[in-house]
């Protein structure tokens, strides 16, 4: 316990050291005012069972930690700055500091870390054994896995930083220039599982090193003119990897189990030519090195009672470095809103955008060349499920009557064609329909609710696999490539209809006391395929209150329950084919 209290003590004496020199600054130049507040408490971790899952993105130490936040803010005539700063623990800290001057300069910097902790994947699912007859008498083929690092405790911490500044240029109230910054690190240790061949049959769970930097920095320009509205942004976005790439060995090719020297030199002889690599140590799982380049134009106009218009046109270039392969993209969008009356209001908005990626070239050596039967060239054209068009529109009718109640309808479509998919030039397409409806209801100051029931129609969702073999005797059909035409069956877990609702109820008997509840639910369904009538169906309610008994105390609690039920297929390793 002595490190997490030393820890403590820092923080809490650098936050109550900091307002008064803060104020001490301050006080030189005269502020208008200044406020500053400072929040001490703990919390309590506890985790039953298979807690990495759980709390994967919501670390916490097991036991009892303090907390730290401190708030503060400062005004002189036309200038103000802000501080906010958060220690939850010794891997969750944030801040963020921000100030304005005459409405001519502004800027922002914040920074979180956290921590995500990897649920170790235990590999016990991959067990298997072969049985020879009926009466499950176990053969020698089998499916193993090792842990090299079976008391590994994998995760890695996540801190980013930001920046936000954009000054008007002296002259000129209608030009104003932006510049941002944005840098993500992550480090710490990862799982890897190597898959071997089928000569051996078993996984194999490594630990990889994570290092891993993205930079991104964007500047850009506004400028008024009238009631038009231009904009401009570039951004250049690179992501690297320092950690080096993990290396496998890979087992050599021969019969786990023969002892016969000369049967085994024929096995090798036969496992051989069928790998691209075996008995050497080879690189695996590389993190490519990227960069991305955007530019971005915006157009707004202001025609008074026509209604708004925003156009925007956006290009970007993504270039994988390592493998020299790059995905284009160019986009354009409008939205329109207007008020026909000033109790209704319509908006509209379309995009459309085209995605284009290259296609990559995989060399493979020939499969058993040398041998009766072999000699086959898999050479193949990787084309991408990225390269595709989409298309989308909506429209939402929002009518309000007066101030005690509101609704609205909205309806959509989204279409998707992607080129090379779920073959080479198939041009396969997926539409969505959307629609829903709600309102909100508001009879006085203590009581407002809101409610909102949506569908969606999909029509070939992607992606769809084909899960299994046709029965009957299949042994002439001995090698793999020859197996993959009987494939039959398209399961999917993505759904042809969806439902939900949204319940939100607000009730504030006093100024003292607020209570909320609320309702998310959805059924979602598809009974298209052939093999799996998919159904999901998913429950959240939440309930939560807060009590001021004094202006200096505030007491909050919530709670909240997720019931997610979702039907599936297993699929079974079926052994020697």
């Amino acid at each position: 316990m002595k490190r997490p209290f030393l820890k403590f003590l820092i923080v809490a004496i650098a936050v109550l050291v900091l307002p008064f020199f803060s104020s001490s600054a301050i006080s030189q130049e005269e502020p208008t005012s200044s406020i500053w507040s400072l929040w001490l408490g703990g919390h309590y971790t506890g985790y039953e069972d298979f807690y990495k899952k759980v709390g994967e993105f919501d670390r916490g130490e097991k036991e009892a930690m303090p907390e730290v936040s401190l708030s503060y803010s400062g005004y002189k005539e036309d200038q103000s700055w802000d501080f906010f700063g958060h220690y939850y623990d010794p891997k969750r800290i944030s801040f963020d500091l921000s100030g304005k001057s005459k409405d001519v300069f502004s800027g922002k910097v914040s920074y979180l870390s956290s921590y995500r902790q990897r649920a170790t994947d235990l590999l016990e699912n991959l067990m298997a054994r072969e049985a020879v007859n009926q009466e499950n008498k176990p053969g020698g083929k089998m499916f193993t896995y090792e842990h090299e690092n079976p008391d590994a405790d994998f995760g890695y911490t996540r801190h980013e930083v930001k920046s936000d500044f954009q000054v008007k240029v002296p002259g000129s109230a209608k030009l104003k220039i932006k510049a941002f910054h944005r840098s993500i690190l992550e480090k710490g240790d990862d799982q890897k599982v190597v898959s071997m061949h089928c000569s051996s049959c078993h996984m194999v769970s490594k630990s990889a090193k994570v290092d891993r930097r993205t930079h991104t920095v964007s500047a850009g320009a506004e400028a008024t003119t009238g009631p038009v509205l231009f904009s401009y942004l570039g951004s250049y976005r690179t992501f690297k990897s320092e950690a080096s790439t993990p290396v496998a060995f890979y087992d050599k090719a021969e019969h786990p189990t023969e002892k016969d020297s000369a049967k085994q030199e024929g096995y090798i002889k036969e496992f051989d030519a069928r790998m691209v690599f075996n008995d050497e140590k080879v690189p695996f799982g590389q993190i490519p090195e990227t960069e991305k380049m955007a530019h971005t134009l915006k157009v707004k106009t202001d025609m008074g009672k026509k209604g708004d218009i925003l156009g925007s046109f956006t290009n970007s270039q993504a270039k994988n470095k390592s493998a020299g392969l790059k995905v284009q993209s160019n986009s354009g969008g409008l939205k329109y809103v207007v008020s026909p009356s000033q109790k209704t209001k319509i908006v509209a908005l379309a995009s459309l955008s085209r995605i284009e990626s290259d296609e990559a070239q995989i060399d493979l050596p020939l499969w058993r060349d040398g041998l009766t039967g072999g000699g086959q060239d898999f050479d193949w054209i990787r084309y991408s499920n990225l390269t595709r068009t989409v298309a989308k529109g909506s429209a939402e009718f929002i009518y309000q009557p007066n101030r005690k109640y509101r609704v609205f309808l909205s309806t959509g479509y989204e279409g998707t064609e992607r080129d090379d998919y779920p073959d080479i030039e198939a041009k396969g397409k997926t539409t969505k329909l959307k629609a829903s409806v709600g309102g909100k209801y508001r009879p006085n100051s203590k009581f407002w609710g809101r409610i909102k029931y949506s569908f969606e129609n999909i029509k070939d969702p992607a992606p769809y696999n084909q899960l299994f073999e046709a029965s009957g005797d299949t042994l002439a059909k001995l090698w793999y490539f020859e197996r993959e035409k009987l494939r039959y069956g398209d399961v999917t877990n993505q759904p042809t209809n969806q439902h939900g609702i949204d319940l939100t109820l607000n009730f504030r008997p006093d100024r003292r006391t607020s209570l909320s509840a609320g309702l998310r639910a959805s059924l979602e369904t598809n009974g298209d395929t052939d093999s799996l009538d998919f159904e999901r169906t998913k429950l959240q309610p939440q309930v939560s209150a807060t009590l001021a008994p004094t202006p200096e105390w505030n007491l909050f609690g919530s709670i909240s329950y997720a019931y997610d039920k979702s039907n599936g297929l297993a699929s079974v390793a079926m052994m020697d084919g």
